[in-house]
């Protein structure tokens, strides 16, 4: 067998070529593995707000997410779509929804959700509201993550309720009741009244409450009631029946030889000379520590709340001295 050499210059034949076949195939493993290396895209991927960089031949994001082992949920976004080419210019951002607890009417069910305001979210979900709930945050708020919804039922209810009105007293006198005594002549009735209102209830609860209107339902029976103005004193086993009392301060006198002021002759434990312009002469009197007496005299020392009883001896008299005494105008 002959084999090929290169001969050198001086005519010795040299280590055989590499054959050309095997250059051929080295070539295209060359060529493959850089084609292989250029088709590899440097990616960033951002994960519910994780970015990292990924390398991948995906031809489409759905790819690429099957490729990193991830898995949508049912309202997990992603942006670009699933459908869309990979491009290592463009991130591939996974939008995660997030649980929203909502409790109303004693009870509480999360949902899962994007972004959205509380009142597309509710409407979302099926949860009715109504016309004077409160929503708690407002309906026009944008939900993020950690955010929770309350619902208070709010519901209005008129109700009535009554209440007694007072009887009024109506005090009539009467001469033949003592002084001071009273005697019920006409029982009084209470009336009623009726008061409307607005109760606003909150769960079931009422919260506050508003009167429409208030009405006497049920007039009141007035009460009359008999007040004593016979005023009686007793004294010596005997009743007197006054009309004025008063505290005055008393003196003694005796026999001067005159007639009184009424023109009788004074009697001892009986006359009394008093100041017409307080007692009246002629009025029947009781004085305490005298007795039954008149005012038959006057004085020119007697004015104002004084008397002057009349004795028969100077000795009395001087006995009696001055005192403050209560004189009775009889009637």
């Amino acid at each position: 067998m002959i084999q090929q050499g290169v001969a050198d210059r001086k005519g010795k034949v040299g280590k055989p070529l590499v054959p050309p076949v095997l250059v051929v195939l080295l070539l295209l493993c060359g060529i493959g593995v850089a084609a292989y290396i250029l088709t590899e895209q440097e990616v960033q991927l951002v994960d519910d707000g994780v970015s990292r960089t990924v390398l991948t031949r995906a031809a489409t994001v759905g790819d690429l997410l099957e490729q990193q082992g991830i898995v949508l949920a049912e309202l997990d976004v992603v942006d670009p779509g699933i459908e869309a080419g990979v491009d290592e210019e463009v991130p591939v951002v996974i939008k995660r929804a997030f649980d929203v607890a909502v409790t109303a009417d004693f009870a509480t069910q999360s949902y899962p959700t994007q972004p959205q305001t509380v009142g597309s979210f509710l409407a979302a979900n099926g949860v009715k509201l109504g016309e004077n709930d409160w929503v708690s945050p407002s309906l026009d708020t944008v939900l993020a993550k950690g955010d929770n919804i309350v619902i208070n039922r709010i519901t209005y209810r008129t109700t009535q309720t009554k209440e007694p009105v007072s009887f009024k007293t109506v005090r009539k006198e009467d001469n033949t009741l003592i002084y001071g005594k009273t005697k019920v002549v006409k029982p009084g009735v209470k009336g009623e009244k009726t008061m409307t209102n607005l109760v606003t209830y909150k769960d079931g609860v009422p919260i506050a409450k508003q009167e429409l209107s208030r009405a006497v339902t049920k007039e009141p029976v007035a009460q009359v009631v008999a007040v004593g103005t016979k005023r009686v004193i007793s004294r010596g086993g005997q009743t007197y029946e006054y009309t004025k009392v008063m505290s005055v301060k008393a003196t003694a006198y005796t026999h001067t030889g005159n007639r009184t002021a009424t023109g009788t002759n004074p009697k001892a434990g009986f006359t009394v000379a008093v100041d017409p312009n307080v007692i009246p002469l002629g009025s029947r009197l009781y004085v305490d520590g005298y007795g039954y007496a008149k005012a038959e005299d006057t004085g020119g020392a007697i004015k104002g709340k004084k008397i002057d009883l009349f004795f028969d001896t100077e000795r009395e008299c001087v006995n009696w001295g001055v005192q403050n005494v209560r004189v009775y105008v009889l009637k």
